[in-house]
């Protein structure tokens, strides 16, 4: 069954910015993006990027055809009830989302490239951990 609000939501541009204006996303030179669980399953769909400019943290979208892009650090794949959160709660949301295995992050760069970047700091406030060899 086709949730037609989650769609809405998701494609909600605006939602998404008023979102990100009210957080304190870090000014970053890599996006990450936010993927809905069944077209990252299907590897094609809509992909919601997170990017900074000048001004603060803007929300865009692009195609997705199985390849989230080499500017994307981290790759956040969320079901619906995790966009629903993510909209109305915001980023602190996803440590939670997490634990409760309803967001998915790939970090899709190395410890140093997100450093480099200014990620490695949001990466860590999230919870998001990178595995120790």
């Amino acid at each position: 069954m086709h949730d037609n609000r989650m769609e809405n939501d998701f494609l909600d541009r605006s939602g998404w910015q008023t979102m990100l204006d009210r957080e304190q996303m870090p000014d970053a030179s890599a996006c990450i993006g936010v993927l809905r669980r069944n077209e990252f399953v299907a590897r094609l769909g809509t992909l919601l990027i997170w990017y900074g400019k000048a001004g603060g943290i803007q929300a865009a979208f692009r195609d997705y055809h199985g390849d989230a892009g080499s500017d994307l650090a981290v790759l956040l794949v969320a079901d619906e009830d995790a966009v629903q959160t993510l909209l109305a709660r915001g980023l602190t949301s996803i440590p939670a989302l997490v634990r409760a295995g309803r967001l998915h992050p790939y970090i899709l760069k190395t410890l140093d490239e997100l450093e480099s970047a200014g990620l490695a700091d949001f990466v860590e406030d999230m919870g998001l951990t990178f595995p120790k060899h």
